[in-house]
């Protein structure tokens, strides 16, 4: 069983080891071999990967995805684990806000550092990677470093209010996160009310993980292109 959540960029572990043994049995070349470390050579050759699928574009950049593990496991004799290990259910989320917290980017930054050691993102991702994209950016885009923020307006705000006085849908926290979205990518060990700053961000580094691959490949988080949703 190989876990997609294992399979990140940057990480060293087994299941690594057992995709980089599946490329290179479909005679996909990586020079320094199964080390077990996700690198650029492996991102390289796993790109190779999706593209003998038939992906082009940001389906072959070169991170997995369910589609792309699986067929490989299926080559290789393993089966893969798409969901996140700490997903919780929807209906499990609760909206209590926060309170007494200080508002503004020290206590963000030292909530996202509390998420990224929890998620195992390096902490570049707080202040920013090689093309600037950060986490600081995308929570003063998201919520302007308030932990409490809800987006009452946005196409998200659907579905029965809630003891937030907000829809079911709606985008809050930090990271305005949807409630889907932070039950699907929730953090092992962190709260489940959705307002939580390190439940919150760290749901959306899963996320960002499992769509992007990489910080760097969110727009949202890069202070040097427009705000976009993420």
């Amino acid at each position: 069983m190989v876990a997609l959540s294992n399979v990140r960029f940057g990480k060293t572990n087994g299941e690594i080891k057992a995709t980089q043994n599946a490329l290179i049995a479909v005679g996909i070349e990586i020079p320094a071999g199964a080390t077990g470390f996700f690198g650029e050579q492996t991102r390289t050759a796993y790109r190779k990967w999706q593209r003998m699928l038939g992906f082009t574009g940001s389906a072959a950049d070169g991170f997995p995805g369910c589609a792309s593990l699986a067929k490989l496991g299926a080559r290789a004799g393993f089966t893969v684990d798409c969901r996140h290990p700490g997903a919780i259910t929807k209906s499990s989320v609760r909206f209590s806000r926060n309170s007494g917290l200080a508002l503004g980017e020290p206590t963000a930054r030292a909530f996202a550092e509390q998420a990224c050691d929890l998620t195992g993102a390096p902490r570049s991702w707080v202040t920013g990677v090689a093309n600037g994209a950060s986490l600081l950016t995308l929570v003063l885009r998201e919520s302007t470093y308030k932990p409490n923020a809800v987006n009452l307006n946005d196409s998200n705000a659907t579905g029965p209010f809630q003891s937030d006085g907000a829809r079911l849908n709606c985008s809050r926290g930090y990271a305005q996160v949807i409630p889907g979205t932070f039950a699907e990518n929730h953090q092992a060990g962190t709260s489940d009310r959705i307002y939580d700053p390190v439940a919150n961000i760290s749901a959306a580094i899963n996320y960002i993980w499992r769509r992007y691959g990489d910080i760097s490949r969110v727009q949202q988080a890069n202070p040097n292109l427009d705000p976009a949703p993420y």
